[in-house]
């Protein structure tokens, strides 16, 4: 495995953990009242699922259709945090505004990885 296949499986696996914990956190708090209690552990799990997957797809055994995929599903969520984040606190969009950006450097950079992997 290379370093780019490392960094792409660490990459998503931490985007994937704060993309989740913070919509399912923020859902929980709004019917729950309890959302760091629920939000966390659902974005841990979905975490080690998006590394146990990126890694088993960016495999050298894998059929490069498939590598592409994963490829693609990395940047994406790598990208979309990245945008999102950005959007927010240096350009201080608002949240619909900052999840719309997000998006779309999410599928920029999705199309980049997929055709680098």
């Amino acid at each position: 495995m290379s370093d780019q296949s490392i960094g792409l499986v660490i990459g998503s696996g931490v985007a994937t953990f704060f993309i989740v914990s913070v919509a399912v956190g923020g859902l929980a708090r709004e019917l729950l009242g309890v959302g760091l209690l629920v939000g966390l552990p659902v974005g841990a799990l979905a975490g080690a699922v998006a590394v146990a997957s990126v890694a088993t797809g960016l495999a050298e055994s894998t059929p490069p259709r498939q590598r592409r995929l994963t490829g693609g599903f990395a940047g994406f969520t790598i990208g979309f945090v990245i945008g999102t984040a950005l959007s927010t606190y240096l350009l201080h969009f608002d949240l619909s505004s900052s999840v719309a950006a997000g998006a779309a450097v999410g599928i920029v950079l999705a199309v980049l990885v997929s055709d680098r992997v």
